[in-house]
């Protein structure tokens, strides 16, 4: 991790180096103005800029422009960091001289080292606390934008203005939108004219583009997709429908970045052309030019597709398939295969190996592209109808299970709520909310496996008794483990009474080993624990049991995710309490 530090008081310098050095942070320092601070910035970016709160040589707001065309010049955003004054470390709150720059993180002597860590491991989401995630709306007029904003910013969404084609893209390329909302009609370039710039001018990333229009006329609804938009929508729609459009697609684009499709083929144009259009559709994509190389890439990799000629050196395609199949991981990937025989035997014995596509070569490259992208989404409502029989299933015994004690029905649907809202105030994708419900609903699914006369003791526990409600951790991720779908989440329910410091159960892992989503249901679980009552004690005060939360901060909890907790308390998200049993009072 690299981080660039733009600062002019010397004083800075050896804090910050001390700082880096700890935590085995590159860095390096640069001059602000007077031509000493190089932009673009060089090669490769850097992972972070860090940036003190006032300059003598340079604005701070220029500074910041400058660097955010830097960052969308390398293709990506680059988060900043702000290094507050010592003696204002202390202050709660965000800066006010940051009110209007969303993305910059202040930091201080405080809180510095903790940030980097998370930027380090990839946790932290810079600006997820203070907006949603950014959609474009271009439209002439203002009166839609005020019905735009309101429908998308309950939801989470930061919705930015532009009011003609040029000034859409103009944006598109000094800043990153996860989705563009246009109007057809717009002076000089119309909507369908910016929709078409827009995938030319981002080949190498997935942009949602959604056409709003007034018209539901066949032929327009067809221009509008065949100039590449991803959806139409008639300008009659409610504000739960346009909410409801933009995530379906924000969530489309989320699970395309983590389709993983492997492309075999000894032919380097064919795999070039597939490559570059699954790219350009957004998905992580993976070449091989033999069987043998694609095979051990699918072992690593656990590829969604793997796309493969039949005729390649090593290992050819029917072997290929017949391999995966024999590995329980890769016995339901998904396998297409391009040949240039049309033989039936050929297509026959492909049924039989399982192949879901056959294609004759030569064939055309965007069909592949959308065959492949069904494929998927097929998949996807696949896992999805299994994940709600699951869920349903699981939710049905632990609803038995809180049953048989009055103290700790609805324990479940607190601990779940209060996680979910805590994972969208850190930022947390789609697919990791997704994850952390399902984890959050099924945490404490292994005290079916504890006695009752254990579970279910009104006094206190006795040692021996503590060790056997201890197991149900474990218990739980033995229970799910053969759900094949479920194994994003085992990790989450077997690791959620982990301690930051090392001193949790069952494998008394430390810091940020423990997975995000397992600490943020550890905060969730214990908050309820403290504030609901139990047969051993009354549930505590809510300003108490904050106040032990923020005690044991960098102690019992991730410190980031103690401190995102308090300050969505403090802004009144959510006042209902949420449960464990055992928790920190035990």
């Amino acid at each position: 991790m690299l981080v660039v530090n733009v600062i002019d008081i010397a004083f800075y310098r050896a804090f910050l180096s001390k700082i880096y050095l700890t935590l085995g942070v590159e860095y390096a320092f640069a001059l602000p103005g007077e031509g000493g601070f190089v932009f673009p910035l060089a090669e490769p970016a850097p992972d972070a800029v860090l940036i003190q709160d006032s300059y003598m040589s340079l604005g701070q707001a220029e500074l910041l422009e400058r660097i955010r065309e830097s960052g969308a010049a390398s293709g990506r955003r680059i988060p900043i960091l702000c290094l507050q004054p010592f003696e204002e470390a202390a202050a709660e709150g965000r800066p006010e001289f940051l009110a209007d720059q969303p993305d910059v993180i202040p930091v201080h002597r405080l809180n510095l080292a903790s940030v980097l860590r998370e930027l380090k491991d990839g946790l932290l989401h810079p600006a997820a606390p203070t907006t949603g995630r950014a959609i474009l709306f271009v439209d002439a007029g203002k009166t839609l934008l005020h019905v735009v904003r309101a429908a998308l910013s309950p939801a989470g969404f930061q919705v930015v203005a532009a009011h003609s084609a040029e000034e859409a893209l103009a944006l598109c390329r000094s800043q990153s939108f996860e989705l563009v909302l246009t109007s057809v009609l717009l002076p000089r370039l119309s909507g369908l004219d910016l929709c078409r710039r827009l995938k030319e001018e981002n080949p190498g990333r997935y942009l949602p583009v959604v056409i709003l229009s007034s018209s539901d006329n066949a032929l327009d609804v067809e221009t509008a997709f065949n100039c590449g938009a991803d959806d139409y929508l008639l300008k009659s729609f409610t504000p739960d429908m346009l909410a409801a459009k933009v995530s379906e697609h924000l969530d489309l684009a989320e699970r395309k970045r983590h389709n993983k499709i492997l492309v075999a083929d000894d032919n380097k144009l064919i795999r070039e052309l597939l490559r570059h259009s699954f790219i350009k559709s957004g998905h992580c994509v993976l070449t091989a030019e033999n069987g043998q190389e694609a095979l051990e890439l699918a072992m690593a990799e656990r590829p969604d597709v793997v796309v493969t000629d039949i005729e390649m050196p090593e290992m050819d395609g029917y072997a290929l398939c017949e391999r995966l199949r024999d590995q329980p991981e890769l016995r339901n990937t998904l396998v297409v295969i391009m040949s240039g025989r049309n033989r039936p035997g050929d297509i026959r014995r492909g049924e039989r190996l399982g192949v879901s596509r056959y294609f004759v070569k030569p064939f055309d490259v965007e069909k592949m592209q959308l065959v492949v992208e069904q494929l998927l989404a097929e998949s996807y409502r696949h896992l999805k109808k299994e994940h709600e029989h699951v869920l349903a299933s699981m939710s049905a015994l632990i609803t038995a299970l809180e049953a048989r004690d009055e103290y700790t029905k609805g324990h479940t649907a607190r601990v779940s709520r209060m996680a979910m809202r805590l994972g969208r105030a850190m930022g947390l994708a789609d697919r990791e909310l997704r994850e952390l419900e399902i984890a959050a609903n099924l945490h404490d699914i292994g005290k079916i496996g504890v006695r009752d006369a254990v579970l279910l003791k009104p006094g206190r526990l006795t040692g021996e008794e503590y060790a056997k409600i201890q197991e149900h951790a474990i218990i739980g991720a033995e229970i799910l483990r053969p759900i094949v779908s479920l194994s994003p989440v085992l990790p989450l329910i077997l690791l959620h009474h982990e301690r930051w410091d090392g001193l949790g159960y069952p494998t008394a892992i430390v810091g940020t080993d423990i997975p995000l989503g397992a600490r943020i249901i550890s905060i969730a679980d214990a908050y309820d624990a403290m504030t609901t009552d139990r047969p051993y004690r009354r549930g505590m005060a809510l300003e108490k049991a904050l106040g032990i939360i923020g005690e044991e901060a960098g102690r019992q909890f991730c410190p980031t995710c103690a401190r995102a907790f308090l300050q969505m308390m403090e802004r009144g998200e959510e006042t209902a309490p949420v449960a464990e049993e055992n928790g920190i009072t035990q």
